[in-house]
Parts: structure tokens; sequence; C-alpha cells
């Protein structure tokens, strides 16, 4: 419930955005979504491996010239990892072990800038921060065999809220239409603040993207 209230508003804002009057194909509005593996770096725990998350919404880009633009996303955004446990028998030998997963899921508003490059395909190189809203953290325990089921467990409060993050992206625009183009990008995020208060843990990962972007005016 509460990420579609989030997302609501967030179409609300753009929608109001795109009624403002622009002047030259400076301001565009789209839709972008990706998929990326995440982790944590370094890892409180031994052996973590990635998770591999999703992340969709709503992007609004100015263009100051044709060397600058800066620009602000509305996304859901998964991040996570996974860590192994190994239980043992009463003389201490291994006997299975378990992989628990932790999903962290974020709204997350990237603010970026950077340098384009190009005419038709316009390449972009941008660097920025990512101010993120923690929605839901939880625990998923798979079953075992004979043993128990599988289990999902929401009481995971020592996770921080708020996080603040680095960006670096890099990628190209496509014109395919006088007011559309076809937007890729990979971008490196890597947290300023730690997951957990004392801890050093920080989210870090990569994501491969695909967006549409529309010129709200005609040059």
């Amino acid at each position: 419930m509460r990420k579609k209230i989030i997302m609501r508003k967030i179409i609300t804002v753009l929608t109001m955005m795109a009624l403002i009057p622009c002047y030259g194909q400076n301001h565009f509005v789209g839709l972008k979504g990706g998929i990326g593996t995440t982790n944590i770096n370094p890892s409180f725990l031994s052996d973590t491996e990635n998770r591999i998350g999703f992340n969709y919404g709503l992007t609004y880009d100015y263009q100051l010239n044709k060397k600058f633009n800066i620009g602000v996303e509305f996304l859901y955004f998964q991040k996570g990892f996974s860590n192994e446990i190994i239980f043992t028998d009463a003389l201490g030998k291994p006997t299975f072990s378990s992989s628990i997963k932790t999903n962290l899921d974020y709204f997350a508003m990237p603010l970026k800038g950077g340098f384009l490059f190009g005419n038709k395909i316009t390449g972009f190189v941008n660097l920025g921060i990512i101010p993120a809203l923690l929605l839901e953290a939880k625990s998923i325990i798979p079953a075992t065999e004979g043993l128990t089921e599988e289990s999902t467990s929401y009481d995971i409060d020592y996770i921080r809220k708020v996080e603040l993050g680095g960006l670096i992206e890099v990628g190209a625009n496509y014109k395919i239409a006088s007011n559309f183009l076809l937007s890729t990008a990979c971008g490196f995020h890597h947290s300023i603040t730690s997951i957990i208060e004392g801890s050093n843990s920080r989210n870090y990962g990569i994501v491969l993207s695909i967006g549409l972007k529309y010129a709200l005016k005609r040059e």
C-alpha cells in the first residue's frame, strides 16, 4: 500500500511538470526500467551472494545546452544479498546448508548531471547522488526438506530507513521520432551511508536500463 501511494504522488508531480510552459526541446519526461545485481561491501557476513533485482519509474531531464544536462528520477529500486548458513550436528560436523535472502526495496530519487556528446545518437556521462527511502526489508529462509517450510521475516528493523549513495552512469540517447528518444544506460551505484547503524556494510551494484523520453515542446 505504501509503495502504491508513493508512486501515485510521483505521477501527479510529473503530470503537473508537463503542464508548465517549456520552450525548445530541453525538457524531457519519460519512463525507464532496468535489471541489476546488488550486494553489500564490506560484508558483515561471510560469503554473501548477489541479488538480481529490478528498478523502474519516471524520469525528468533538462538539457542546459548541447553539452550539459541535469535530471532527476523517481524509482522503485530492489537491492539486497543472500548468505549461506551451515548447520552442524552435536559433534560440529556440517549436516546441511541454507541460503538466506535479504531483500531491501527502496524508493530512490537519483539526482544527476553530466556531459552530452553526439547528434542523432547522443552519448552521455553522468555523476549523481541517490537519496533513498526504505519501503520494505525482509529475510526469506528457504524450506529445508523434511524439517521446515519456507518462511519470511519482516522483523529486521535494524536496517536504516534512509540511505544516501553515489552514482556513475554512461549511456546513449537515440532519436526515434521528432519528440521521442530511446535511452539506454549502465550505472554503478554505491551507498555512502551504511545499511546498519554502526556497521561498515554498504549497498552497491550495477544496473542496466532502457527508457523512453518525450520532449515536452517542439523546437
